[in-house]
């Protein structure tokens, strides 16, 4: 019976009529969003009916960066699932290479995974009209052969016939989860772990479209003996059939099975995600998504929202990068969902997971549009890409990427000119494309690059034929806001650190630099490159950019502060309840053994130390006996923002004692608190156990005592 919540969400999301994908050019936010003082949005055009939106605010809490692809109900485009390396179990594949692979438009991240083990989605999975997955009690995505979206919590009923008896069928792709289940396995599942009680009967289509078709029996073996490779499989636990109710090499079986509340032949894709955070305009507090203290926080975040004439949205946003995206709260990504339209909306998986590419018009693939948290793109295990369908024509129109130029005299921009089609296809322009400056003053076009040379505004006008085309440009004498990066800068005596800068309009757009501008420093050396060589002591840099001038305050040295770390210590798994300890070890003074056993039920163990950090942490040392098992040693920080930083230490690969020196990335907001260390697979070793002994840990404080 379908709960009043999905009624209602069936009822709202009914198409009322086509309309175009229209993005508003200014987010009227309120509470709980955090103030905003400036806008900088960036709207274009990728493909009929499809808008890419960039949002660069500026807010109370700092800057929040915002990547969004509407989609209009009636856009001639096709919406489907793509998994990693084409399976449910892989070493994960990133959303770029995703995208790239399948000539996507556009592609954004979507359901939580089994991550550092199968990589696996843990809830339903429909690519191309086939059921790969199972759902789980959790929101998905459905996108409809009848065209549009809707959001459902899914169910599944299925049967399985043996000779003249019928059995329940509890899964398709899933490992039995109790003794009486029976689990269908196809070949996207990959191999198929050991799995003690389990039986594996092995199968193979005669009639119909696998998971629900005829199969014959080929042999019976058990899955705790050794692992099996990819094929159709009967998972029967322990009791789920009598004795005389296992079939024969050579019987024939039927697997049969539906979803509610839309049967699988309605639909052309799904994919799961996290809670429902919006509904009917409103914040919803969804009691079945993942919930805890990580999603009480600012993260990155994905996820998508639906308006009433059927415009899919596909929404990222960036975090824990505090000079370039704070992230938000689930209420907050709720509050911009409803701004952006929507009437309700879902979340996907976030954190370093966030991920949206883009095929920006004129290019022949989709780049990552988004800032990854984790300083490099994450393997995900399966996003929800767009696929431009409509026919390639000849050229139309000339275009140019980035469409708009922002540039400070002296600066130059790499600029991409190609054509597109009527249907925003990138095709061949049939002649060269030539650029011409107007006006002339504002600079030149050389080797597919803007030279600004000052200040105006004008545009790049392109001819190629009878096609043409413009690439607005805006030049500045001097920006009105910079940023000198890193922040904060530490090196030690006599060493190099490369500081760079960012600089933007009033309107707060970010405007291109010219490569060498002019740094001066009141100690050591500093280049028009921005190299900066130490001395012996402290140094304030200077930057100057057309009367605009920017300070930072480069530290000389450090010195260690002992951070002790055994009292109050406690052990925490993901999830909680997993196998390991965290106690002061007796063997030395000060030092504290962690015990783990990373696993199915467990992802990571922790040695919770929660201790703050002397102002101006830059790093932390430590006494390392290692256990040689392959797991990664991390540590979780805490920053003046309250957001969760995880840095890697080590790889435990070498057996004994050691000393790890770890120096925090730069643009962190300042480390104020140790959390602690933990232990994580990786995808070498994704489930090491051991022990191992951390001791004489130092805080690396930037400056003399």
């Amino acid at each position: 019976m379908r709960s009043p919540l999905l009624a209602a969400l069936a009822l709202a999301l009914l198409p009322i009529a086509a309309a175009s994908a229209e993005l508003p050019a200014y987010l009227n936010l309120a509470a709980p969003f955090p103030s905003v003082t400036l806008q900088a949005p960036d709207l274009e055009a990728v493909a009929p009916g499809v808008t890419y939106g960039d949002y660069e605010l500026w807010s109370a809490v700092g800057p929040i960066s915002i990547h969004v692809v509407a989609i209009a109900r009636d856009a001639p485009v096709r919406v489907g699932t793509v998994l990693a390396d084409d399976a449910l179990s892989s070493a994960g594949e990133t959303i770029s290479s995703m995208a790239e692979r399948t000539d996507a438009v556009a592609g954004i991240n979507t359901d939580y995974f089994d991550i550092g083990a199968t990589n696996r989605p843990t809830n339903i999975v429909v690519r191309d009209g086939a059921l790969l997955r199972t759902p789980r009690k959790r929101y998905a995505l459905a996108i409809l052969h009848s065209g549009g979206a809707r959001f459902a919590e899914f169910s599944f009923a299925g049967s399985v016939q043996i000779g003249s008896q019928t059995y329940s069928l509890d899964a398709v792709n899933e490992m039995p989860s109790r003794s009486n289940a029976i689990s269908l396995l196809t070949p996207v599942f990959g191999d198929v772990p050991i799995s003690p009680g389990v039986t594996l009967i092995s199968i193979e289509p005669t009639d119909g479209s696998p998971p629900f078709a005829a199969y014959r029996v080929l042999s019976f073996s058990q899955a705790a003996d050794a692992s099996q490779p990819p094929g159709y499989y009967l998972a029967v636990g322990s009791s789920a059939l009598p004795p005389n109710g296992y079939p024969n090499n050579g019987d024939a079986l039927t697997a049969s099975g539906g979803l509610s509340p839309f049967a699988v032949d309605e639909l052309a894709a799904a994919a799961g995600g996290g809670p429902l955070i919006l509904h009917d305009g409103r914040w919803y507090d969804d009691p079945d998504g993942p919930r805890g203290g990580e999603f009480d926080r600012r993260i990155p975040c994905s996820g998508a929202a639906l308006e009433n004439d059927g415009t899919l949205l596909l929404i990222e946003v960036d975090g824990r990068q505090p000079l370039r995206s704070v992230g938000l709260t689930r209420p907050e990504f709720a509050e911009l969902m409803r701004v952006l339209g929507a009437r309700d909306g879902i979340a996907f998986d976030g954190g370093g997971s966030s991920a949206l590419a883009v095929r920006r018009l004129g290019d022949r693939v989709a780049t990552l549009s988004t800032s990854p948290s984790d300083g490099s793109e994450r393997r995900v295990a399966e996003g929800l890409f767009l696929y431009n369908d409509a026919p390639v024509g000849a050229a139309r129109r000339l275009v140019g990427s980035p469409s708009v130029l922002r540039a400070i005299a002296g600066a130059q921009i790499p600029v991409r000119l190609a054509a597109i089609d009527a249907n925003d296809h990138p095709v061949d322009a049939q002649a060269p494309i030539v650029a011409e400056v107007a006006p002339a003053a504002l600079g030149r076009f050389v080797d597919g690059r803007f030279i600004a040379a000052a200040a105006g505004s004008g545009a790049i006008r392109l001819r190629a034929g009878d096609l043409s085309g413009s690439i607005p440009i805006e030049v500045a004498s001097a920006p009105d806001r910079l940023v000198i990066l890193p922040p904060d800068p530490n090196v030690d005596p006599h060493g190099v650190v490369a500081l760079t800068a960012r600089a933007f309009d009033a309107r707060g757009f970010e405007i291109v630099l010219p490569q060498r501008v002019t740094w001066s420093a009141s100690e050591g050396q500093i280049d028009d490159l921005g190299r900066f060589v130490a001395g012996e002591r402290d140094a304030i840099v200077r930057l100057d950019i057309g009367g605009r001038i920017a300070f930072t305050r480069v530290t000389v040295g450090s010195h260690d502060v002992p951070i002790e770390v055994a009292q109050g210590l406690r052990f925490n798994s993901i999830p909680s309840g997993g196998t390991g300890s965290a106690q002061p070890d007796s063997s030395c003074v000060g030092c504290i053994r962690l015990e783990y056993a990373i696993g199915a039920q467990e992802r990571a163990a922790y040695a919770i130390v929660e201790r703050a950090l002397p102002p101006r942490t830059v790093g932390l040392s430590f006494d390392l006996q290692d256990d040689g098992n392959g797991a990664e040693l991390r540590i979780a920080l805490r920053n003046t923002i309250n957001e969760q930083i995880l840095v890697t230490a080590a790889t435990l690969d070498e057996p004994g004692p050691r000393r790890v020196v770890v120096r925090f990335p730069a643009g962190i907001a300042g480390a104020i608190r140790l959390v602690g260390f933990y232990a994580i697979g990786t995808a070498q070793t994704p489930t090491p156990s051991g022990s191992i002994t951390i001791g004489n840990v130092r805080a690396l404080v930037a400056g003399t005592p």
